[in-house]
């Protein structure tokens, strides 16, 4: 029996251990585009929902909807389905993605296969290996066309159930000739409040360095809960207050913070836009779309007054767009 004591935590961390992820095979980000043959960064038309609807789409938009979503590793053909049943999403300019997968069995990510039904932009980035051989990760999809993508390396941390490499994706559109950054991000869920800061540091660090407006997004996981070991929750308040502090410290805002939650049980709120740069507009948790664990959530962003009136004041277009 004291033998059992002794190695019985050990025997259960080794089981535990085989429940862990390892890398992808391929970490490289996969891209590629399913906008309308003629659009381009100057003649596109999105969405475009926080202009007027009634008057169309402007053929260079300052305006957008931005929408992320953690669809818990659901079919391309759910997801788009739930996405076009729901009036607010079907209008979104941008579609982040958390546990989205690629299954070899599919022949290409369920991104890619979304972005075909949805006649977006594309990029997948893989996180950890399928045990079938596929893998899963973050993406990001756009009604503008997408460049410079980059995957962006997340501190790993040992969870003991569930382990898994952490990333997120980035990639850059324009928005009336003004670059946009943007980054889908998915942090772990049973880590306590100083290592989700640090998990989301990267990022922050990373979009310091962007000239122009910023949107951070995803699902951070800000449950109420402490952990013991990466096991035993303990209720010790609101995470989110944590990784929000980390973010105005970066000059974002937080148009999310007063939404509610954004997960189907105990009432958390996960899941968080950040922009910098960028007018909050209207703003919503979807909470009649059920399809996942989590809500969608998703905000309207439009350029800042000054940003506008300094790039149409710019002279060529050579000339780097100053900051905010």
């Amino acid at each position: 029996m004291l033998r059992l004591l002794c190695f019985g935590p050990v025997l259960l961390a080794l089981g535990c251990a085989s429940l862990n992820h390892p890398p992808a095979k391929s970490t490289s980000p996969v891209t590629g585009s399913y906008l309308p043959a003629l659009a381009s960064p100057e003649t596109s038309a999105p969405n475009t929902s926080a202009a007027s609807p009634e008057t169309g789409p402007e053929l260079v938009a300052r305006s957008l909807r931005v929408a992320t979503y953690n669809v818990h590793m659901e079919s391309a053909a759910a997801i788009v389905h739930a996405l076009r049943g729901n009036p607010q999403l079907a209008r979104a300019d941008v579609l982040l993605f958390q546990e989205i997968e690629s299954h070899n069995g599919e022949g290409r990510s369920r991104a890619e296969a979304i972005a075909q039904e949805l006649a977006m932009d594309f990029a997948y980035a893989p996180g950890y290996e399928l045990g079938e051989g596929g893998s899963h990760g973050v993406a990001m999809l756009s009604r503008f066309p997408l460049r410079d993508v980059e995957v962006i390396e997340l501190p790993y941390y040992g969870v003991v159930v569930n382990s898994a490499r952490r990333v997120a994706v980035a990639a850059t559109f324009d928005i009336a000739d003004q670059p946009v950054r943007i980054y889908s991000v998915h942090l772990d869920n049973r880590i306590n409040p100083a290592k989700r800061r640090k998990q989301l540091a990267p990022v922050l660090r990373a979009a310091d360095h962007f000239q122009g407006p910023v949107i951070i997004a995803g699902d951070l996981n800000t449950s109420p809960f402490c952990w013991v070991g990466s096991l035993l929750p303990i209720p010790c308040g609101l995470q989110d207050n944590a990784v929000d502090q980390s973010a105005r410290k970066h000059g974002f805002a937080l148009p999310m913070a007063g939404q509610g939650a954004t997960a189907k049980w105990l009432a958390m709120r996960l899941d968080a836009i950040y922009v910098r740069g960028l007018q909050p507009g209207a703003r919503a948790v979807e909470r009649s779309v059920r399809l996942s664990d989590h809500l969608p959530v998703w905000v309207d962003l439009s350029l800042e007054p000054s940003t506008v009136s300094r790039r149409t004041a710019a002279a060529p277009k050579s000339v780097k767009p100053p900051g905010d």
